[in-house]
């Protein structure tokens, strides 16, 4: 009977530790920014994502996650799911990440050996306008990877480029 109990409590308090940690705090009423995870699917099981994965130093929900879980249970088979966040319009550090990703991890092993698989991630600065649109963009390639945060108007850098070669 008491395992019976103690199981879904340790379930609960396990998902509370999955919690993401939210920009724009509860009650914040200063000005904000919005910023877009982007990518594209090569195939129909591998696709390549640009996202922020942290902001100060605290991970964020992001379009891997959300791709993960809108793949769950299909096999192979990806659905990328892009994620948009509101920002503080001020300036902070985010943790910016580019890779392939794939639906199953046997997938992503097997690109690995095969040499087409790539990633880069970084911290970079950054100050959003109030009321700015942010796009987070890259390349992947073998000879040199790269990711950025871009005005998703003027479509400039508004970021360094992270780059791996």
């Amino acid at each position: 009977m008491k395992l019976k109990l103690i199981a879904p409590a340790f379930f609960l308090v396990a998902l509370s530790g999955c919690a993401s940690y939210k920009p724009v705090p509860e009650g914040y009423t200063g000005p904000v920014a919005t910023v877009s995870d982007s990518g594209f699917a090569e195939d129909s099981r591998k696709a390549q994502l640009f996202v922020i994965d942290g902001v100060d130093g605290n991970r964020i929900a992001n379009s891997f996650g959300a791709s993960a879980g809108a793949s769950y249970g299909r096999g192979f088979a990806l659905t990328t799911s892009i994620v948009e966040r509101q920002v503080p319009a001020k300036p902070m550090k985010v943790a910016l990440r580019a890779s392939h990703t794939t639906a199953a991890p046997i997938h992503a092993i097997a690109s690995q050996m095969a040499g087409t698989f790539f990633s880069v991630e970084g911290v970079v600065d950054f100050t959003p306008q109030p009321n700015g649109k942010y796009v987070v963009k890259g390349e992947l390639k073998k000879e040199s990877s790269s990711v950025w945060i871009e005005d998703a108007e003027t479509q400039l850098p508004v970021t360094e480029k992270v780059v791996k070669k």
